[in-house]
């Protein structure tokens, strides 16, 4: 529907011909009307008109002063111009100025005005399908632009094409690069495999273009740039490195920081960025590139949003993390105990350690959390057939989930969580020895989840008083009995979320809570972190 105003400074005309035409029926829609130019500019910016009906003789601005504006400020606008027999110099010279047409006030009848309203509507219809073919065959341009560009850097960085090859082909292709010396920078989006539904677009590919979209921009700002898609979430960027501030680390850092505060904004996505060095070769990128590439790896002590000089960062030791028998066996002594004082100090010690020297190779880390995780399950290994279901987690899940970890931080989080889960799996554990009417109480539990059971429902199934019933249970189990069965729900929704991929109101539902609000701050209590993310980070295993 396009929209229609006019300007007249008569109001008998405005209202004749506000009530002659039957707007919404030619898919017209009348947004207002002024007296003059100066008031038509106001309201022209608040409606954003497609067709302007313009007298010529108007006080404070006339209609020719008006039709200039609008060609400078609003060129799509179409103009029909008002005129008198007596106007025809000033009509021609608004004709010249950009009107579309005109029509005599004095001779002018609903069915001749009709007609140039819809020849006028035909027109804009035209231009605005040109526009848009316009823009559909550029967007379509750049995106094939930039695979093709994609191609020839992967070939060039893989080594399988030449660089005069390479040269030739980028020439044909019109995608050569703008300038003569590069300095390399390594670019990747953190947590990948997970970032498409962490962030607001929910698709891969439109999250990958949306992030070229903005990196161009910003780059614009720097400096001249080239960059290219290496593999899903990785990008060789290219910096004209003329340019002194693009080679400046305080300029690059402020920089990548206002890169990722704009990216977290919009795309709710980090990324992580590896400058290696200057070169005035193409030759010479791949090898600078794979430079970039493997300071990269220090993001895992650094963590998301890093900035990374590869110049500056040392090569990662080969050395082994080894727990010695004596570490071991202290360890093994706190699990026993039950002293998780003891096991988070000796834990935390073990991280500790590794962040002070944050030289290790990230999988030389990976292997050494493994194996301490081992212990635990060394520990476990006698009473597996004693453990609740809903405390039972699948060894195979917490490998994949540290061998998959991006950083440091996410591995503590994963051990954290491991931790949380044995201590309630030990604790059951020992419950075996409680009283027969505790025992039947938490089976009752076990087997269903789905209900709510009250601390009264609870005290009539053991056929105790309430208070009596709440003592006991305290006392046999360490906790109160809401935080059990709190944490009995949540512990079993992170399997249902985890290993059987149920989505969180699924999850929700199974464990007798239809309030997701609700069910999402008792996780994060219990759990530690929200279903949401735990959703991010699941599997598919049984």
């Amino acid at each position: 529907m396009l929209k229609v105003i006019i300007v007249d400074d008569e109001a008998l005309v405005r209202i004749g011909i506000k009530s002659c035409i039957e707007w919404e029926k030619y898919d017209f829609e009348f947004v207002g009307q002024a007296e003059d130019g100066i008031q038509a500019l106001e309201l022209i910016e608040q409606t954003r008109p497609d067709i302007v009906l313009t007298d010529i003789l108007m006080p404070n601005m006339d209609g020719l002063e008006l039709i200039g504006h609008l060609s400078e400020r609003y060129p799509g606008t179409k103009v029909i111009v008002l005129s008198c027999y007596n106007e025809m110099d000033a009509v021609k010279k608004a004709m010249r100025l950009g009107a579309e047409d005109y029509i005599l006030k004095l001779s002018m009848q609903p069915d001749s005005l009709l007609e140039i309203l819809l020849k006028t509507k035909t027109e804009v219809e035209k231009q605005r399908l040109q526009n848009e073919e316009k823009i559909t065959f550029e967007s379509v341009l750049r995106a094939n632009k930039q695979v093709i560009k994609n191609g020839l850097y992967k070939k060039l960085l893989s080594g399988s094409t030449g660089y005069a090859d390479f040269q030739k082909e980028a020439s044909i292709m019109q995608v050569q690069p703008a300038f003569t010396q590069f300095l390399v920078i390594y670019c990747t989006i953190d947590d990948y495999d997970n970032a498409p539904a962490k962030s607001r677009l929910k698709d891969s590919h439109l999250l990958s273009s949306s992030f070229i979209n903005i990196l161009m921009e910003g780059l614009a700002d720097l400096t001249k740039a080239e960059f290219a898609e290496m593999d899903e979430g990785d990008y060789l960027i290219l910096l004209d490195a003329s340019v002194q501030a693009a080679s400046h680390r305080q300029v690059l850092t402020e920089f990548f920081q206002k890169m990722n505060r704009s990216l977290q904004r919009y795309l709710n996505i980090t990324v992580s960025f590896a400058v290696s060095g200057k070169t005035g070769s193409l030759k010479e990128v791949p090898a600078l590139y794979a430079k970039a590439k493997r300071a990269s790896g220090h993001r895992f002590y650094q963590g998301r949003e890093s900035i990374l000089f590869a110049d500056m960062l040392p090569d990662f030791s080969d050395k082994e993390i080894i727990f010695s028998l004596d570490e071991e066996k202290r360890l093994m002594d706190y699990i026993e105990a039950s002293d998780y004082d003891g096991v988070n100090i000796f834990v935390g010690r073990f991280f500790d350690g590794i962040l002070s020297d944050a030289d290790h190779h990230p999988m030389s880390v990976k292997t050494a959390v493994l194996n301490m995780l081992y212990i635990f399950m060394k520990v476990l290994k006698p009473y597996e057939e004693q453990v609740p279901a809903a405390y039972g987690d699948s060894k195979l899940k917490w490998t994949e989930l540290i061998l998959e970890a991006e950083s440091l931080a996410d591995i503590r989080s994963c051990v954290d969580e491991f931790m949380a889960g044995f201590s309630q799996a030990m604790l059951a554990v020992k419950g075996a020895m409680a009283r027969p009417e505790i025992m039947g109480i938490k089976r009752y539990i076990y087997d269903n989840i789905e209900q709510n059971i009250s601390l009264e429902d609870a005290a009539r199934f053991s056929n105790m008083s309430r208070s009596y019933f709440s003592f006991i249970f305290k006392k046999e189990m360490g906790d109160s009995f809401t935080n059990f069965v709190n944490r009995t729900k949540m512990e079993k929704a992170r399997d249902l979320i985890m290993q059987r991929n149920l989505k969180v109101y699924e999850a929700a539902e199974k464990v007798g809570i239809k309030d997701e609000a609700y069910f999402s701050k008792l996780f994060k209590k219990y759990i530690g972190v929200s279903p949401g993310k735990m959703k991010g980070k699941g599997g598919t295993h049984e």
